[in-house]
């Protein structure tokens, strides 16, 4: 018995992460292997409920239980609880603080490759010596700091001609992003070739600032959002590009992780494994992996990572949902 717990169940993104959670069981099924599953979780993000459903769960004692946690520090001693019963503990969408009561970080995308998506997406559509604004929420955002520190990385290394020209915050407001979108348009009025927004709230936003401004197609747009709040836009031609990752994907791998590691053909101690991993092929499990932090690097450990980050497009952004 394989049970999921994404931190609501009150969003388009977790079902799709469950989608793809059922479609690995089936499959799996389809090989023979004896499994059950059952995905549930808060309806809203609440890490007290969420901890009391899993203590619930650990009671029935299923093989493993694949977590989002809703909260990293709070949700460790549940997933401890769970490890030392002898359930193989799976993270995925979010990790807990502590890696040791857990078996596995299923990641679906590092800040480091993130990042580097972003800035290579400029390169692409405006040039390698693009100049450019980013639109983020908070100064104090870390996710989006760390995405920051990682394009400069990136462009360090690949696009050392690129500039990066100024960061707006939004404060995750959609007037305040729009209204900065707006002012960088106006500040540096034909010297701008693109905005990157990596944020669900301002991405969209841009992209609305920059068509009431006339300049589809002459800045170009792109950041992190999901296909439902960009569909408009990237039909329009305004967005060519948005980058996150498929969570049906990630649902997906979460479920063929917690089956090896329950099987015995994933350790607990591997260094270096591959995971077989239906038709996304193998994935490498590792020890530890290096990425690029607001705060420096951080060593993530036991950890296996999704892939490179999806790119949505004209071509593919209608067979999504969330």
């Amino acid at each position: 018995m394989i049970f999921m717990v994404p931190k609501f169940t009150g969003a388009a993104y977790f079902a799709a992460t469950e989608k793809g959670a059922k479609e690995a069981v089936a499959e799996l099924k389809g090989k023979g292997v004896a499994i059950d599953f059952l995905y549930t979780g808060p309806s809203v993000a609440n890490p007290d409920e969420q901890i009391r459903m899993i203590d619930d769960l650990v009671a029935q004692k299923p093989d493993a239980v694949i977590i989002a946690p809703n909260h990293a520090d709070a949700l460790v001693p549940v997933a401890n609880k769970a490890k030392t019963s002898g359930i193989k503990v799976i993270t995925y969408d979010a990790d807990v603080a502590d890696p040791t009561a857990r078996q596995w970080f299923v990641n679906q995308g590092t800040f480091t490759l993130a990042g580097a998506a972003l800035v290579d997406v400029v390169a692409e559509q405006a040039g390698a010596s693009a100049r450019f604004a980013v639109v983020s929420t908070d100064p104090g955002a870390f996710s989006q700091n760390s995405w920051i520190a990682a394009m400069k990385a990136q462009m360090q290394a690949k696009h050392p001609k690129m500039q990066l020209v100024d960061i707006r915050y939004g404060l995750g407001k959609p007037a305040e992003s729009f209204s900065v979108a707006q002012d960088l348009m106006n500040t540096f009025r034909g010297q701008l070739d693109a905005i990157v927004a990596p944020t669900v709230v301002a991405l969209p936003k841009v992209a609305e600032a920059v068509e009431q401004a006339g300049l589809s197609g002459k800045i170009v747009v792109t950041g992190m959002a999901t296909p439902n709040q960009m569909k408009e836009f990237v039909q329009r031609g305004t967005v060519k590009t948005v980058v996150l990752w498929n969570p049906v994907d990630l649902g997906y791998l979460a479920v063929y992780v917690a089956h090896a590691s329950h099987a015995g053909t994933l350790k607990d101690n591997a260094t270096q494994a591959k995971v077989p991993a239906g038709r996304l092929g193998t994935r490498d499990a590792v020890a530890s992996l290096e990425d690029i932090t607001a705060k420096g690097p951080l060593t993530l450990k036991n950890v296996i990572v999704l892939g490179n980050p999806f790119r949505f497009t004209k071509d593919n952004i209608d067979q999504f949902n969330f």
